[in-house]
C-alpha cells in the first residue's frame, strides 16, 4: 500500500482511484463498510482503491488546549488499511488554510487528486464550517459519489463516540462488538516491581505506552498479545495493584504459556472481554489463587469469543 502525506497546495501525481473519505477513528464496522464499498467499486472500474483521511484531527487545530483522545492513532489506521487490502492511503494535512476551503474548492481538490468515485458515510461533512454534506457532494459533477448508510447494532448507530465511552467504562467486549475486532494498545515492555516473577510465580510484562491511546477502565481482562507475528492468550491487569498499594497506574500482561524475555520489546495488547474489577486481597496466597482463576477464565472467554479472536487476527495480520 502506498502512503502519501498531502499538502493541498502542492499535490503529488496520483493515479486514478476510487476513494473512501473520513477520519476513521477506530476503523469500526461502519468504516469497514466504507472500505468494502470502495474496494468493490474500484475493482469494478479497474482503478486503485484509496482511503482519504486527515491529520491532525480538526478538533486539535481548533481546540489546542483541549485533551483530544483517539481510539486509533494514525500509524494504526495505516496498518489496518494495509491489512484490509487498500491500494493507497492519502493523509491530507489539516491546516487552517485547508479548513477554509469552501465546497467548490474541496470538490476541485478531490478531482485534482484523480478521485473518479468517492465513497462516504451518510453523515460526512466537509469544507468551511462543515457546510458540505452528502447533498452537496451528489450535486457536483467532477466525480461520482456513493453514500453508505449507517451501520446499526441492536442498540443504535455504531460510532467512535460510543466505542470510546465503552472503553472508558471497561466494557471492552461491547467496544469489540462495534469495532469487529479487539481494541488494542501498544508499547514497550519495561521493568516493573518484579512481583509477578518473584512473589507470585506469574510473570507479567509491564507496558509503557508508545503513543496516546485510550486506556480501558481499571480491571482484569481476557485478551491477546501480539509479538513477532504471533498472538498469545493473555491476562491483562490495569490499575494500581491495591494489594500492594501502588501509587501509579500500571498496565501488566501475563502471556499464558510464554517464557521468553520481553524487556525492551514492542508488545501490542488486545482486549476481548472483562473478567472482574481490581480488588484488594488479604495476602499473597489469596491474590495468587485469584490470578490462577483469572488465567483459567481468560482461556475460557477467549474460546467462547473464538470468532472475535479470529477477526482480530485477520484484521491485524
Amino acid at each position: 500500500m502506498q502512503v502519501y502525506t498531502i499538502d493541498h497546495n502542492a499535490l503529488p501525481r496520483l493515479e486514478d482511484s476510487v476513494a473512501c473519505i473520513g477520519f476513521f477513528d477506530g476503523f469500526h464496522k461502519g468504516h469497514q463498510a466504507l472500505v468494502k464499498a470502495c474496494k468493490e467499486e474500484a475493482k469494478k472500474r479497474g482503478l486503485l482503491s484509496a482511503i482519504i483521511t486527515f491529520d491532525p484531527d480538526p478538533w486539535v487545530l481548533f481546540h489546542p488546549t483541549r485533551v483530544i483522545e483517539h481510539i486509533t492513532p494514525l500509524e494504526d489506521k495505516i496498518e489496518l488499511a494495509s491489512h484490509m487490502g487498500v491500494d493507497a492511503f492519502y493523509i491530507l494535512k489539516f491546516t487552517r488554510d485547508f479548513a477554509w476551503l469552501d465546497t467548490l474548492q474541496f470538490h476541485a481538490l478531490l478531482s485534482n487528486l484523480h478521485i473518479k468515485s468517492l465513497v462516504c458515510g451518510f453523515d460526512f461533512r466537509y469544507a468551511i464550517k462543515n457546510e458540505g454534506n452528502t447533498e452537496t457532494l451528489l450535486k457536483q459533477d467532477l466525480f461520482s459519489v456513493h453514500v453508505v448508510d449507517a451501520i446499526l447494532d441492536p442498540i443504535e448507530k455504531i460510532s467512535s463516540t460510543r466505542i470510546e465511552t465503552a472503553l472508558k467504562e471497561g466494557r471492552v467486549f461491547d467496544a469489540a462488538q462495534m469495532l469487529g475486532y479487539g481494541y488494542s494498545i501498544e508499547g514497550i515492555v519495561e521493568h516493573g516491581y518484579h512481583r509477578g516473577t518473584s512473589l507470585l510465580q506469574i510473570p507479567t510484562a509491564n507496558l509503557k505506552l508508545s503513543r496516546e491511546f485510550i486506556v480501558p477502565f481499571g480491571g482484569v481482562y481476557a485478551g491477546l498479545s501480539h509479538y513477532k507475528g504471533m498472538l498469545y492468550p493473555t491476562m491483562i491487569n490495569i490499575g494500581t495493584n491495591p494489594t500492594f498499594k501502588n501509587k501509579n497506574m500500571s498496565i501488566e500482561a501475563h502471556l499464558i504459556s510464554f517464557h521468553s524475555d520481553l524487556y525492551g520489546q514492542t508488545l501490542r495488547l488486545f482486549f476481548i472481554d472483562r473478567i472482574r474489577p481490581e480488588q484488594r486481597f488479604d495476602g499473597i496466597d489469596a491474590l495468587k489463587s485469584q490470578l490462577h482463576h483469572d488465567i483459567d477464565e481468560t482461556l475460557s472467554l477467549l474460546q467462547k469469543q473464538k470468532e472475535l479472536v479470529e477477526n482480530t487476527y485477520r484484521l491485524w495480520g
